[in-house]
């Protein structure tokens, strides 16, 4: 299916004491990019979350945030070891017992001791959480993907509609432009004649055998006509223009990542257009042709989202 490179994911999900919550938000870029917050203790997850990612999305800047909860209480908060405090509960009123005499301890002192007296809540439980916050966030990321396939469809059907308002200028230039030929020879004669008539004493004057032109320069206008028309003919670039108009149509039918491709056939769109505004050096033309850029480049603003 087409996918936009916009969109919102979010997923919750628990395992046993703990509660993990993923979001997941997506922009327009040119290639994936991926930036994850996640508790701490869990930063080595990151490369698999980018992987499992990359393979639903191509392009997009995706920014994530994980959060994680034990037994009500923030994950990543520490936590009282009450064993090992017992432990050097136990020892300092040996100590005094034996000595009478009682230490001054400080927290300092117990935290860097043996058996440290604050641990994280991920101790012991690393394996669980990992497999919870990844089955998290494979959920985020199918939330994420149906939203950008929501937003490609309705992309999709502008696309469509600007494509068909394509093809109607396209439709009014070929009457336009199919008597061009012919129209320029007309022009170029009477544009002859005229210098021809102020050349000569007698403005008007009809050449020897009824003609205003010796056969040489008949010959001379005759050749001056056919490479006139070669040279404002279109056809080719009206074949080309509706040739691409139907890859895009095609494109969009298929689905997939399409914006690269987009990209490229608009570009050429806008050369044959500018060619045959050129070409044709005709107003009626030249009007449509300021219509089809103006179209072009809405669909190349709004190409910008697609994946």
């Amino acid at each position: 299916m087409i996918q936009s490179m916009t969109g919102f994911g979010h997923a919750e999900a628990s395992a046993g004491r703990w509660h993990c919550a993923v979001e997941l938000r997506s922009v327009n870029s040119r290639h994936l990019e991926f930036r994850g917050r996640l508790p701490a203790g869990l930063s080595q997850l990151e490369e698999a979350l980018k992987k499992r990612l990359r393979e639903r999305c191509e392009r997009g800047k995706v920014e994530g945030s994980v959060s994680l909860t034990a037994e009500g209480e923030a994950f990543g908060e520490l936590a009282l070891n009450q064993p090992a405090l017992e432990h050097y509960a136990l020892l300092l009123k040996e100590v005094r017992r034996v000595t009478g005499i009682m230490p001054t301890v400080s927290l300092g002192d117990l935290m860097g001791g043996k058996d440290p007296i604050l641990q994280s809540a991920l101790d012991g439980h690393a394996e669980e959480v990992e497999a919870l916050v990844d089955r998290t966030f494979a959920q985020a990321v199918d939330s994420l993907v149906r939203m950008r396939q929501r937003e490609g469809e309705a992309l999709a059907a502008e696309f469509r509609s600007r494509i068909g308002l394509l093809r109607e200028h396209l439709g009014a230039i070929v009457p336009l432009v199919g008597d061009l030929p012919r129209q320029h020879a007309v022009r170029l004669r009477e544009h002859l004649t005229k210098l021809m008539s102020l050349a000569t004493e007698t403005p008007g004057a009809a050449m020897p055998g009824g003609s205003r032109f010796s056969p040489a320069q008949e010959d001379r206008i005759q050749l001056e006509i056919v490479l006139l028309a070669e040279r404002c003919d279109v056809s080719e670039e009206i074949a080309r223009f509706g040739t691409h108009l139907d890859h895009l149509e095609q494109l969009l039918e298929q689905g997939g990542p399409l914006g690269r491709k987009f990209e490229f056939l608009l570009q050429e769109l806008q050369r044959e257009a500018n060619t045959l505004s050129v070409k044709s050096n005709h107003p009626q033309v030249s009007a449509r042709v300021v219509e089809i850029k103006t179209e072009i480049e809405r669909l190349r603003e709004q190409i910008q989202n697609l994946e």
